[in-house]
């Protein structure tokens, strides 16, 4: 396999819903109503730490949806008037790959640059730092910001990120073995259609959130025989908790 191995780690609802309504964020405040409906600390922390002793992460994934919501306002850079072929090429300066005490990476999947706010990771955890995956779509003075802050970005796919063609970057270039990902939706349902995951994690709380605009675990085309197939799982383990979430572990069969 020549691209890294990748995990999925998430948490949902019985119906599949990975956020209680449209446009959420990470950073959404969960108003005190719909806290009942949330994960028990205990069962998250037990869940997160299991999963991630499991494997030998080096790379954490995130898919900008979690970040930043198709509906919140753009941060304004100042335009670019400088070379354009320079911004449009992989910025992977030597001393932030080199970085003494690094020893994983911190990333966002950002083909259109809207995640603008510097996060760098190393400031919350000194053996991470952040790096962008990113695409020819996204504008002249988004690239610009991340290297006048020194954020190291790889550009893969005219209109979007080409997951494949990035892993295999950041597999021979810079070394990644295993990737892990918390974001349903969008990405995890790129991953699995572009066959790009190997294992999967879910964690379900005993609940049910509806909703037409719901976000669900895998977002992704449908299925268009024989072009676009649905994917087999093989069970690995699960985990009952006292307050009635489950944890289950699946590999995926590869096509």
């Amino acid at each position: 396999m020549n691209r890294p191995k990748v995990v999925l780690q998430v948490s949902s609802s019985i119906d599949g819903r990975i956020s209680f309504m449209p446009n959420s964020t990470m950073f959404s405040p969960i108003d005190n109503s719909l806290k009942p409906f949330t994960l028990k600390d205990e069962d998250w922390k037990y869940f997160d730490k299991t999963v991630k002793s499991l494997h030998e992460i080096d790379f954490y994934l995130e898919g900008s949806n979690m970040l930043i919501s198709d509906i919140d306002k753009i941060k304004e850079l100042p335009e670019y008037s400088g070379n354009r072929e320079l911004l449009y090429q992989d910025y992977l300066p030597e001393k932030i790959i080199n970085r003494e005490g690094r020893r994983t990476w911190t990333s966002v999947v950002d083909g259109r640059g809207r995640f603008r706010n510097g996060y760098k990771a190393y400031f919350d955890n000194p053996e991470t730092y952040m790096i962008h995956l990113t695409s020819y779509n996204a504008p002249q003075e988004y690239l610009a910001f991340l290297q006048r802050e020194e954020i190291p970005y790889i550009i893969t796919g005219k209109e979007k990120v080409n997951l494949t063609e990035s892993f295999d970057k950041l597999y021979n270039i810079l070394n990644v073995k295993c990737i892990l990902t918390t974001s349903g939706g969008k990405l995890a349902g790129a991953l699995i259609r572009e066959n790009l995951l190997d294992e999967i994690n879910i964690l379900f709380s005993p609940s049910i959130y509806g909703g037409f605009q719901t976000p669900i675990l895998f977002n992704s085309p449908d299925i268009e025989v024989p072009k676009i197939l649905p994917n087999k799982l093989r069970y690995i383990e699960s985990h009952v908790f006292d307050s009635g979430s489950i944890w289950v572990r699946y590999e995926v069969i590869k096509k």
